[in-house]
């Protein structure tokens, strides 16, 4: 009985051991192959670049220009490394404004037809009550001229449930 249950105990751990070793070298060849990415940040300017497999080579991906306007609203524009014509290119632009009572998130990607951030234009609305909780959340798209609502979702049931 107790030379059975010490094999069948090896015979468990054998198992285990080998679908460890299945299992990581599995994870180690998918992570080999996702790009590593390197930040490097200067001022208000965030650049990203991909690694090579060998280590030794960097290419621009992403750039990030983060700005704060006078009245506190703040500012994202990214730019897309362009292989074929050497430079950075407009991506998109994030805007986001602050009250007591809200915070709007406005995104626009760049229309290289117009020359400017027009292209998928889309904001989210948060109404926030006094305690910085949020009441509620409205996702909106610009559609021919005008703001129509995508998605709608109101917190104050689930703050007050919480209570």
């Amino acid at each position: 009985m107790k030379k059975s249950f010490l094999s069948i105990s090896m015979l468990i751990v054998s198992i285990s051991l080998l679908a460890l070793f299945v299992c990581n070298s599995a994870l180690e060849a998918k992570s080999s192959h996702a790009p590593q990415f390197i930040y490097n940040t200067v001022d208000n300017v965030e650049t990203v670049y991909s690694l090579d497999d060998s280590g030794k080579l960097l290419t621009p991906v992403f750039k990030y220009e983060y700005q704060v306007e006078a009245d506190g609203a703040t500012s994202k524009t990214a730019y897309r490394w362009s292989a074929n014509d050497q430079k950075w290119m407009p991506y998109y632009l994030l805007l986001k404004h602050e009250t007591t009572s809200n915070v709007v998130l406005e995104y626009a990607e760049w229309n290289s037809k117009t020359g400017d951030y027009s292209a998928n234009q889309q904001k989210t609305v948060y109404l926030i009550d006094y305690d910085g909780n949020t009441l509620s959340c409205t996702s909106l798209k610009w559609d021919n001229g005008t703001w129509l609502v995508s998605n709608q979702s109101n917190f104050v049931d689930y703050l007050a449930s919480a209570e």
